[in-house]
C-alpha cells in the first residue's frame, strides 16, 4: 500500500493479516505518550460504540496499535479508470453511513479518502490518530502555541456537521482519484438530502484552510 501525505507520521508494517501502526509524535513530548495512548483508544472505543465499521484492535502498547487488516486503500480503487457508476455509489452510500453515524454521537474525523479501505465489498474507516477529542486537541495546542489557532482551525473542518463538505473537499483536490467519482459522490449526498442547498464556497474554502495549514512552518497535528 502506497504511504500518502499526511501531516502526521505513522509508521505501518504489515504482518500477513494484520497491520501495526505506530504513531509518531512530533511536538507532544515523550512524558504524554500513555495519555495520548489512552486518548487515540478511547477515541476508537467511541466510534466504535457509534456504528463506525473500523478494524478490530488486537493489541495496544504505547503508541503502537495492531489492528486486523481491512483491505485496501479506497485512494488506490478510486484510481481506477473504468469503475462502474454502481460500484462508486455503493462506496458512498457506505461512507455516508459512517459519516452519519459520527454526526449523529457528536464525533469529528478526518474523511479524506485515504483513511477508508474496502474489503469484501464493505467499506472501513482506519484512521484513529490524531484522535478528535477536546482532550486531545487541548493537548496539542498545549505545545504548539505558535499555531494553536490554526490547529483549531483546521480540526474545526473535521466537525460533525462539516464531514460531508470536507469529504467532497478532499475528493475535489485529489488529482488521481476517477474524474468521476467528486461528480457521484456530490451528487449521492444532494439526493440523500445529507447536503440541501450545496454550495460549492463551502468546499474550496475546506481546500483553502488545509492548503494553508500545511504550508505553514512548523504546522503538526502530533
Amino acid at each position: 500500500m502506497k504511504k500518502y501525505f499526511t501531516i502526521n507520521d505513522t509508521k505501518i508494517i504489515f504482518e500477513k493479516e494484520f497491520v501495526k501502526k505506530t504513531y509518531i509524535l512530533k511536538t507532544i513530548p515523550k512524558k504524554e505518550v500513555e495519555k495520548v495512548s489512552k486518548l487515540i483508544y478511547s477515541y476508537y472505543k467511541a466510534l466504535k460504540r457509534a456504528g463506525v465499521s473500523t478494524p478490530k484492535l488486537i493489541t495496544r502498547e504505547g503508541l503502537t496499535f495492531k489492528y486486523e487488516f481491512c483491505g485496501e486503500s479506497l485512494i488506490d480503487i478510486l484510481k481506477g479508470k473504468k469503475l462502474s457508476r454502481s460500484f462508486m455509489e455503493n462506496v458512498v452510500r457506505q461512507i455516508e453511513i459512517i459519516l452519519k453515524n459520527c454526526k449523529k454521537n457528536n464525533l469529528g474525523l478526518d474523511p479524506h479518502i485515504k483513511n477508508f479501505t474496502l474489503s469484501k465489498e464493505k467499506v472501513f474507516y482506519v484512521d484513529t490518530f490524531p484522535p478528535v477529542s477536546k482532550q486531545y486537541i487541548d493537548l496539542l495546542t498545549k505545545y504548539n502555541h505558535n499555531t494553536s489557532q490554526e490547529i483549531r482551525s483546521h480540526l474545526r473542518t473535521w466537525t460533525p456537521e462539516k464531514l460531508r463538505y470536507h469529504f467532497l473537499a478532499d475528493v475535489k483536490k485529489t488529482k488521481e482519484l476517477n474524474k468521476d467519482f467528486y461528480k457521484v459522490a456530490k451528487e449521492s449526498f444532494i439526493k440523500s438530502r445529507s447536503i440541501r442547498n450545496f454550495k460549492l464556497q463551502k468546499v474550496n474554502e475546506i481546500i483553502k484552510i488545509e492548503e494553508s495549514n500545511i504550508a505553514l512552518k512548523g504546522f503538526t497535528l502530533s
